[in-house]
């Protein structure tokens, strides 16, 4: 397994280089389960991409853990034929950073610290738990979220060990409606009177 991973990691590297479009296969419980995007990071523990819906739209970005990888195809008519949908659509693929991190930084930490700059959402899948809020602090160990309840309120604080995020989200469905619900909140509060806010 760890042979083969390198070998993984090896290819998600030149992927990214090419800033081709792959579809990535993480669960071997299940063929179907792959997400297709770009891949725009690699390091020795994480790959960011640029994930698009089976329609060719552009559904945020999502760092996942190399060692959960199985599998990576590029150049197959399915991606083929979402660079067509996505043509279709309009959609252009927006880099997350700006300038790429160097080689030997961490990943995961890179996007987090951008993430917490950008004072973005971002959701946090271990397991079968997913939190969502924002980035609050982050090192080489740990995380800490302002966590966002069902509404989209602020609530809690959650410390994360950086090992246990299976997948970190930004800018997918999930967090659009996370900043709309904040939205409203916010609309909310301002109709109510200064006493009640």
């Amino acid at each position: 397994m760890a042979m083969n991973n390198g070998y993984m990691v090896y290819l998600l590297r030149i992927l990214a280089a090419q800033g081709a479009l792959a579809s990535v296969y993480t669960d071997p419980n299940d063929p179907e389960g792959f997400s297709a995007g770009f891949v725009e990071a690699v390091d020795g523990q994480h790959v960011l991409m640029c994930d698009l819906t089976p329609w060719g739209q552009i559904d945020g970005w999502r760092v996942r853990r190399n060692s959960d990888v199985i599998q990576v195809l590029a150049g197959e008519e399915y991606e083929q034929r979402l660079a067509m949908l996505m043509a279709y659509h309009k959609q252009h693929h927006k880099c997350f950073f700006n300038d790429l991190p160097a080689e030997d930084t961490d990943l995961l930490l890179s996007v987090l610290i951008e993430c917490k700059a950008r004072d973005a959402i971002v959701s946090v899948i271990m397991g079968d738990e997913m939190v969502t809020g924002r980035v609050v602090e982050a090192n080489g160990l740990r995380m800490k979220l302002r966590l966002l309840d069902f509404f989209g309120r602020p609530a809690e604080e959650e410390t994360i060990t950086l090992r246990e995020v299976e997948i970190l989200e930004i800018g997918t469905q999930e967090e659009k409606m996370y900043a709309i619900l904040e939205e409203l909140e916010a609309q909310r509060l301002t109709l109510l009177p200064p006493e009640q806010r």
